[in-house]
C-alpha cells in the first residue's frame, strides 16, 4: 500500500493544461485500486464533468466537496467553492516476476505471472444485527434508547429514523445537540432513568470512547426492562479519532466479555464485520506476512436482558475523575 500527502502547489509546481489548474493533495493505493484527493480548477466558469484517466479505465468523479483553501490561493480562477474531489478507481494489477535458479553449470529462468489472491476469511458475521435489532423494536414496539445519538460529523446523521414503530425514542449524549433528549455521562446512566425504563438500549460507534465500558454494560443492565434487548457496535481496526478519549477496540469475544451472563445478560449473538488488511507504513523485520491475515473493520453484539445485575459482586466503585482526571474530557463539539 502506498501513501503520501502533499501542500498545496506553488505557482511554478501546478499542473496547467491551458486554463485547467489541478493538484493530487493525498493518495493511496494498492493491487485493488487507487484513491486520489485533490482539487481541480477551471479559469473562466464551472466544470461540467470530469473524468480521471488511468490506462484504459476512464471514472467520473461524482464526490466533491469545498476548499476554501485553493479558492483563496488562486483568486484567478472561477470560484467554484466545491473544487475538492475524492475518487476511487478500480484496478487489477498483474504482476511478473523470474526465477532465476542455477543448478551446476546450467542456469535456469522462469518467468511468473501472479494476480492479488487472498484466503478465504471465515468468521462469525455480526454485519446483520443491527437490521436486526431495528425489526424487533419495530415490530414488537418497545421504548428505544440510544446511547451517543449526538450527529458528531457532517456525513453522518440521526439514527432516530430507523424506529418508526417503536413506542418511543430517547437520544442519550454527553454533550447536547438537536437529536439528543437527555444529556449526561453513561457511567452514570442509572442517574438519569428510572430502573427498568427501557424495552431496547443500544449504540454505534461509542463503546470505544468509554473509560470504563464495565461499568456502562452495568448501568445498562440497571435501566433495561427484563426481557428487553440491547445492541451495540464499535470498532476492531479503526483510526485514532474524538482523542483523547479513544480507548479501546473490540472482538466479538470482547463483547461478550462485557456482557456476560454474570451480569444478567444472554448472548443472542456477536459478530465482526468488514474484512479488512492491514499494512506497516515502514515494513517491520519479522512481520512481512502481517497482511495475510485477516482483520475487521468492526465488531457487534445483540444480547437480551435475563436479570438485574448482582451490584455488590460488580461494584467497581470509582468516578471517571478518579481513572482519568479532572483535566481530560470527551472532545467538545466543533
Amino acid at each position: 500500500m502506498v501513501f503520501f500527502k502533499n501542500k498545496l502547489p506553488t505557482p511554478e509546481q501546478k499542473n496547467e493544461s491551458g486554463d485547467l489548474l489541478c493538484h493530487v493533495d493525498q493518495s493511496w493505493s494498492d493491487d485493488n485500486g487507487m484513491y486520489l484527493k485533490g482539487w481541480i480548477l477551471y479559469r473562466h466558469t464551472s466544470l461540467d464533468t470530469v473524468h480521471i484517466i488511468f490506462g484504459d479505465t476512464s471514472i467520473p468523479i461524482t464526490t466533491w466537496y469545498n476548499r476554501p483553501d485553493v479558492i483563496k490561493k488562486y483568486p484567478n480562477y472561477h470560484k467554484n467553492e466545491k473544487c475538492g474531489f475524492s475518487l476511487h478507481i478500480p484496478r487489477k494489477v498483474e504482476n511478473t516476476i523470474v526465477i532465476n535458479a542455477k543448478a551446476g553449470d546450467q542456469n535456469i529462468q522462469k518467468q511468473v505471472n501472479f494476480s492479488n489472491t487472498r484466503e478465504p476469511v471465515s468468521y462469525s458475521d455480526g454485519s446483520n444485527l443491527f437490521l436486526e435489532f431495528i425489526k424487533r423494536v419495530n415490530d414488537e414496539h418497545l421504548s428505544v434508547l440510544e446511547i451517543g445519538s449526538r450527529i458528531v460529523t457532517s456525513g453522518s446523521s440521526s439514527l432516530r429514523h430507523h424506529f418508526p414503530n417503536a413506542k418511543s425514542y430517547t437520544g442519550f449524549d454527553i454533550y447536547p445537540d438537536s437529536n439528543t433528549d437527555v444529556v449526561g455521562d453513561a457511567h452514570k446512566l442509572s442517574q438519569y432513568f428510572k430502573d427498568q425504563e427501557f424495552d431496547a438500549i443500544f449504540s454505534v460507534a461509542v463503546f470505544e470512547h468509554l473509560a470504563m465500558p464495565w461499568v456502562v454494560a452495568k448501568e445498562i443492565n440497571k435501566v433495561l426492562k427484563i426481557g428487553g434487548i440491547t445492541f451495540h457496535i464499535s470498532h476492531f481496526s479503526w483510526p485514532i479519532h474524538e482523542t483523547p478519549w479513544d480507548f479501546y477496540r473490540y472482538s466479538d469475544e470482547g463483547f461478550k466479555a462485557l456482557f456476560p451472563p454474570a451480569m444478567g445478560y444472554t448472548i443472542i449473538k456477536a459478530g465482526l464485520f468488514s474484512p479488512l488488511r492491514m499494512y506497516f507504513d515502514t515494513m517491520t523485520p519479522g512481520q512481512e506476512e502481517l497482511p495475510f491475515h485477516p482483520g475487521f473493520g468492526g465488531a457487534a453484539i445483540l444480547a437480551e436482558k435475563k436479570s438485574d445485575v448482582d451490584s455488590e459482586k460488580f461494584r467497581w466503585d470509582t468516578t471517571i475523575e478518579e481513572v482519568l482526571g479532572t483535566a481530560s474530557q470527551y472532545p467538545k463539539p466543533r
